[in-house]
């Protein structure tokens, strides 16, 4: 239904903009100077879509009807009339990417040139032939005809499809309240100098027998494009191009001898300076005051961001910052303008670090990252930073602009919780799952350089009765002073690890022989037989160690593990405070 609706619209729209056609724009019975249905056929499809060629071949065929025109006609410049739709509309969507807001220069002028100017010599061939065939013409007349029909429909189409568009926009606003006062002097400026300078009315003031020339015209319809908007602009428009051709008409004003003696020639250039002029000045205009729009917002943002924002030039030079800046860096605005953001630099960095950097801004125009500065005070701190060029229009750099953050306490927060994730909340040793971790980096280099390593796993001997006796806040402490013996006999490049409850591992790094792993064994098992003082009390416990060692007893992480665990609960079998190897006794 709603198609239905629209479509007998668009075919009333028609007919009514090609009875004003017939009426005013005619220049001869075979032809015309101004043809708006063109324009408003070609809006349509570009708003809907190919599915109202229908109604645009219908219109078109009762306008041909309305005129009592022959048969042939009326079949010509029904299918002339669709296929230059048809093609305006295919040129803009398949080369135009016209943007049907008319929001740049750029969609007025593919507008013209691709709906109206190509599109158009499609009808100016098909229907003055189709005149020629019904015999309204003859053939010393068909290159006139010709030139006149396809200067009618651009003017329709650069005319009137711009108008539609813009109306169609349901994000442009019209009337605006506080411009109430300043568009009703328009308006009434528009109407009294357009009736002066297209009908022939006298102004009070103005000297009898003077007549105001177009000079007149257009300071109005710069006001309107620059101050009013398009709509507006767009109806400036139409009033003027009513008074023109009303005065054409009746043969008065400015151009009331150019029916006449110019075939309306006259009238058309004015026309189409009006059609492009009026909707160049208010495209333009719009596009200032969203430009403006969007540096006040820009520098409203910029003022309440909580990230830093620093400006620098070309060279390098600091030209702006925004209120963060100071507060993140402890720098006041005016102590770092036209210096260099080095005065922010904490030395954490090397030289490698900021070429990679500027090798990257150079080569892609943006940098990402991390890096500590420091602030005025003297404390450095770790901010995340990016880094975008912005160039003029012949490709040099004009400004880079760095966006920060401090992130220093979200890093030590991050890291923390890593920290806790991969290690044992009592001893702070690594836990099962970072062993397993450094296990296979091991593992992994030792198969690469053909290395040996080892594995010790560690049961307490005797833990039991101490939790029992003294009570869990002495098994704890005595969990944590276990874990800093251990750490004492190993190297920093070997890895003791909590298992859990009264479980440890240790992963021994690039051991040379068995003889190492076995004096270590030893020196493990009497540290941890001597006597540890807790609150007072003297503890006595004793260890069960288990080893295995790579490659000999095994070449994967899980066998290798496996024959530790057993091999240390054979220790513990075998009476305690010994170790044992896989596979035998020690």
């Amino acid at each position: 239904m709603p198609y239905i609706i629209k479509s007998l619209g668009l075919i009333i729209a028609y007919l009514a903009a090609a009875k004003i056609g017939l009426v005013f724009g005619t220049v001869s019975s075979s032809a015309m100077i101004f043809w708006p249905p063109g324009g408003i056929a070609l809006a349509a499809l570009l708003l809907g879509g190919v599915r109202f060629l229908p109604p645009v071949f219908v219109a078109a065929y009762l306008t041909a009807e309305m005129v009592d025109a022959p048969a042939i006609f009326a079949l010509g410049f029904s299918v002339g009339s669709v296929l230059e739709t048809f093609a305006g509309f295919f040129l803009l969507r398949r080369f135009g990417s016209v943007d049907l807001s008319l929001n740049r220069l750029r969609d007025m002028a593919l507008l013209i040139l691709l709906g109206g100017l190509i599109p158009s010599v499609v009808s100016a061939i098909l229907v003055p032939f189709a005149l020629l065939k019904s015999n309204m013409i003859s053939s010393e007349m068909l290159p006139d005809v010709m030139w006149q029909w396809w200067r009618a429909d651009v003017l329709g189409i650069a005319f009137f499809t711009p108008i539609v568009l813009v109306f169609a926009n349901r994000k442009s606003r019209f009337f605006k309240s506080r411009r109430a006062w300043e568009m009703a002097a328009l308006w009434a400026a528009s109407i009294a100098i357009g009736q002066s300078v297209f009908l022939g009315w006298h102004l009070p003031g103005i000297p009898p027998g003077q007549q105001l020339g177009l000079t007149w015209v257009f300071p109005l319809l710069v006001w309107a494009g620059l101050r009013t908007g398009r709509r507006n602009t767009a109806l400036i428009q139409l009033l003027f191009l009513s008074q023109v051709l009303a005065g054409a008409y009746l043969q008065a004003g400015y151009f009331s001898d150019d029916f006449v003696r110019y075939g309306l020639a006259n009238f058309w250039m004015f026309a189409m300076m009006l059609a492009v002029a009026g909707m160049a000045l208010a495209i333009l205009a719009t596009l200032q005051r969203k430009a403006m729009h969007q540096i006040a917002l820009n520098a409203k943002v910029s003022a309440v961001s909580n990230e830093g924002i620093v400006i620098v030039d070309a060279d390098g030079n600091i030209v702006d910052v925004n209120p963060a800046f100071t507060v993140l860096t402890g720098y006041a605005r005016d102590e770092v303008l036209g210096k260099n953001p080095r005065l922010l630099k904490s030395g954490k960095q090397s030289s490698e670090f900021f070429a990679d950097m500027w090798k990257a801004l150079i080569e892609v125009g943006r940098w990402e990252g991390e890096l500590w500065n420091r602030r005025k005070d003297g404390v450095a701190y770790l901010e995340k930073l990016a880094i975008y060029t912005l160039k003029d229009e012949h490709g040099r750099v004009a400004n880079r602009i760095g966006i920060f953050s401090d992130i220093t306490q979200s890093r030590a927060e991050q890291d923390t919780v890593a920290h806790h994730a991969q290690h044992d909340f009592l001893t702070n040793l690594p836990n099962r799952m970072l062993f397993r971790d450094r296990f296979k980096q091991q593992l992994a280099r030792a198969k690469r350089n053909d290395k040996k390593f080892a594995v010790i796993y560690v049961d307490l001997d005797k833990f039991k009765p101490v939790n029992d006796k003294l009570g869990h806040q002495i098994g704890d402490q005595l969990l944590v002073a276990v874990a800093e013996r251990l750490k004492s006999q190993v190297r920093e490049v070997d890895t003791v690890s909590r298992f859990g409850g009264d479980e440890f591992a240790i992963l021994l790094s690039e051991v040379m022989t068995r003889n190492d792993v076995t004096s270590l064994a030893g020196k493990i098992l009497l540290a941890l037989h001597l006597p540890f003082i807790l609150d007072g009390n003297t503890v006595n416990i004793s260890g069960s160690l288990g080893i295995a060692m790579y490659p000999d007893d095994g070449s994967e992480m899980e066998t290798i593990m496996s024959k530790a665990d057993a091999a240390m609960y054979r220790a513990k079998h075998n009476g305690s405070n010994t170790y044992c190897w896989c596979g035998e006794y020690a």
